[in-house]
């Protein structure tokens, strides 16, 4: 679940460590890899820092100090590069259901659905997937949503 969780609210590929409450410092990162999400492949690095905390009753706040993306679309080589300093917050608490809230700017994956791709988020924006990933409710918040799909496409 907590796989599912992390590839379904995050750009982040990131392996949720630690015990049932772990407070992590961030710690450096730097990867690239390829999603499908945009209905074309698009080669995304990640580099900076990020941090995995679990909080108790199943929430988990990711943080992302000093991070930035790049994505390119691998057809055209149409890019964009993203500084993602902000966190996400993710609440198991809904049997079925990850409540996902981001703060700050960060880029998000939803996998599965009629709203599946690449988001720019930026204040504070919040919506829900089911336990499939499936995004079952819009992007709510006053924050700003991009998609990163149709800017690359």
């Amino acid at each position: 679940m907590k796989r599912v969780l992390i590839l379904a609210a995050l750009l982040l590929g990131l392996v949720v460590g630690g015990g049932p409450v772990s407070a992590a410092p961030p710690d450096p990162i730097e990867f690239t890899f390829v999603n499908r999400d945009c209905g074309y492949r698009i080669e995304i690095t990640v580099t900076g820092k990020s941090g995995v905390n679990e909080l108790p009753g199943g929430a988990t706040i990711i943080t992302a100090p000093g991070q930035e993306a790049t994505l390119t679309n691998i057809s055209t080589g149409e890019s964009v590069t993203y500084v993602i300093t902000g966190a996400t917050h993710i609440d198991t608490s809904e049997p079925g259901l990850l409540i996902v809230k981001s703060t700050g700017r960060n880029v998000l994956i939803v996998p599965v659905g009629d709203r599946e791709g690449l988001y720019l988020t930026q204040g504070n924006v919040e919506f829900v997937l089911d336990d499939r990933g499936r995004q079952v409710s819009p992007f709510e918040g006053p924050g700003q949503v991009t998609d990163i799909c149709a800017l690359l496409a």
